[in-house]
C-alpha cells in the first residue's frame, strides 16, 4: 500500500498501538476481590473479566452504541456475586478511582517502542495523525493520561473514545466523526484518509463501509512495520 496518498491516517488503540500490562490484571483483580468481598479465585475473577470485557465490546460493535461504564461494572459484580443492590454510585466509583491509580502504576505498553519516532516522521512528512478508540471498562480520560505519559499524544491532532461519543465502531457515525475531525485540519476527501486497527469488523469493515480506506494489522505487524520505509 502507497501510504504517501493518505493525507490524514486514524489508528485504533488497543492492540494497534498498546498492549495490557499482566501486572496491573492482576493487581486489579485482587484490588476487586478485596473491595467487594468476593469468594472467588483471582484465576476465575480473571477469566470472568476477560469473557465480559469480550462480551461488552462485541455487543457495543453490534449495536454501535457505547454501553455506561458504570452498568458494566454493575452487571460483571452481579455476576461475581456481589449484592449490588447494596451498591450505590459513590462506592463503586471509589473502586474506579482505586484501579485508574493501578492502572498508571502497572500501565499498558506500546506494541513497538519506536511508535513516537514514527509518529513524529509522519508528522514532519506531512500526514495529521488521530487516533478511533471503543472502549468499555477503561474510560478515555485514562486513556488521554496514558497516550501523553507514552509520548505518542503530541502527535495526534484530535483523539475520538466511544464513551465520549456516545457511538461505538463500526458505527457509520463514529467514522463521521473522524472525516469531520480531519476535515476541520485542511480540506480532505474520503480517498485521503486511512484508518488502521487489528478489529476486521470494527477496523477494516467500518472504514471500508463508510468509504475511506482501512487496513488490517495483520498477525505478527505493527504500526512501525507496516509503515517501515518512514523510518
Amino acid at each position: 500500500m502507497e501510504f504517501q496518498k493518505f493525507s490524514h491516517i486514524s489508528f485504533d488503540l488497543w492492540l494497534t498501538l498498546i498492549q495490557s500490562n499482566p501486572e496491573y490484571k492482576q493487581k486489579r483483580n485482587r484490588l476487586m476481590i478485596e473491595f467487594f468481598g468476593i469468594d472467588k479465585d483471582p484465576a476465575l475473577v480473571d477469566e470472568a473479566y476477560n469473557k465480559f470485557d469480550s462480551l461488552f465490546n462485541g455487543i457495543n460493535e453490534i449495536t454501535g452504541g457505547n454501553l455506561d461504564p458504570y452498568e458494566l461494572w454493575l452487571i460483571f459484580l452481579n455476576h461475581l456475586d456481589v449484592d449490588i443492590k447494596k451498591m450505590n454510585v459513590e462506592y463503586l466509583q471509589s473502586f474506579i478511582d482505586e484501579t485508574e491509580k493501578l492502572f498508571f502504576d502497572y500501565h499498558p505498553t506500546l506494541l513497538d517502542a519506536q511508535t513516537p519516532q514514527l509518529f513524529e516522521r509522519l508528522v514532519n512528512k506531512g500526514h495529521t495523525l488521530s487516533l478511533l478508540c471503543n472502549t468499555a471498562f477503561t474510560k478515555s480520560p485514562f486513556l488521554k493520561r496514558l497516550l501523553a505519559h507514552l509520548g505518542i499524544a503530541q502527535y495526534l491532532s484530535f483523539q475520538l473514545y466511544s464513551d465520549e461519543m456516545g457511538y461505538s465502531k463500526p458505527n457509520i457515525k463514529v467514522y463521521e466523526a473522524l472525516f469531520n475531525n480531519a476535515s476541520q485540519i485542511k480540506a480532505v476527501t474520503k480517498a485521503d484518509i486511512l484508518h488502521i486497527g487489528d478489529n476486521p469488523i470494527a477496523d477494516l469493515w467500518g472504514a471500508t463501509n463508510f468509504g475511506i480506506t482501512g487496513r488490517l494489522l495483520l498477525p505478527g505487524e505493527t504500526v512501525v512495520t507496516v509503515f517501515k520505509e518512514y523510518l
